[in-house]
């Protein structure tokens, strides 16, 4: 059967997916996900550490995940079949999240209600009071340590977009038109860079693959099939 790999965003964990959306995509493929190693202290470090022995045939990366993917697919261009790139960044030159995205100095149950906020627009918020209930209850968060790593990892990272030349492999990038942790600057930027790549907006934040996790699973698997 069909394998895919999905490499989840900043603190995220492998149990950290709706398993509605994980679920869905296993009807093409059975799904591995893959959280940052807890060696690693770059962007580029965290990529080399999580190329899989085989190649799969579908590479999936959220967010950081998806910065991950983009130094997987340039060090190693047979690593998948087909990519999909989920709120990407594309470097820290172009516009970064709120300072609160990277503010741990009231500790991390403060700092994940933060974030978790601004993953939504507030209308949807408003309508959604207890976003909880959208999100696994995972069963070991990732230390500290190795949050703020990930977190100085991405601020470092200059992007690889002259390497994103030469990918020629399809890939699906999905943004959210409203997202405030990674623009959708940076995925129309990956987009143009990538020559066999399409770009699908949702009218989102940043959290779209819970806040719609079949819309998003649905839009993988019509273009992966």
């Amino acid at each position: 059967m069909r394998k895919s790999l999905i490499i989840p965003g900043l603190g995220g964990t492998a149990d950290c997916w709706a398993p509605i959306f994980t679920g869905r995509l296993s009807n093409c493929c059975t799904v591995e996900s893959a959280p940052l190693p807890a060696k690693g202290s770059t962007i580029k470090e965290f990529a080399l550490k999580l190329i899989p022995e085989e190649p799969v045939d579908l590479l999936i990366g959220f967010s950081i995940g998806a910065a991950v993917v983009q130094e997987m697919l340039i060090n190693r261009p047979d690593i998948a079949s087909t990519a999909v790139l989920l709120a990407p960044p594309a470097g820290n030159v172009f516009p970064g999240p709120p300072e609160d995205a990277n503010d741990f100095s009231s500790g991390r149950g403060k700092w994940s209600a933060s974030m978790l906020e601004m993953m939504f627009t507030p209308e949807w918020l408003a309508s959604h009071p207890d976003i909880s209930e959208f999100f696994p209850r995972v069963k070991k968060q990732i230390p500290g340590e190795l949050l703020i790593r990930q977190s100085n990892a991405i601020s470092d990272w200059a992007g690889c977009l002259d390497g994103l030349k030469k990918v020629t492999m399809p890939v699906l990038i999905i943004a959210g038109r409203y997202d405030v942790i990674t623009p959708l600057v940076h995925a129309e930027t990956v987009s143009k860079a990538i020559p066999n790549a399409s770009l699908t907006v949702f009218d989102t934040g940043h959290g779209f693959p819970w806040q719609c996790p079949l819309k998003t699973a649905d839009k993988i698997l019509e273009f992966h099939q």
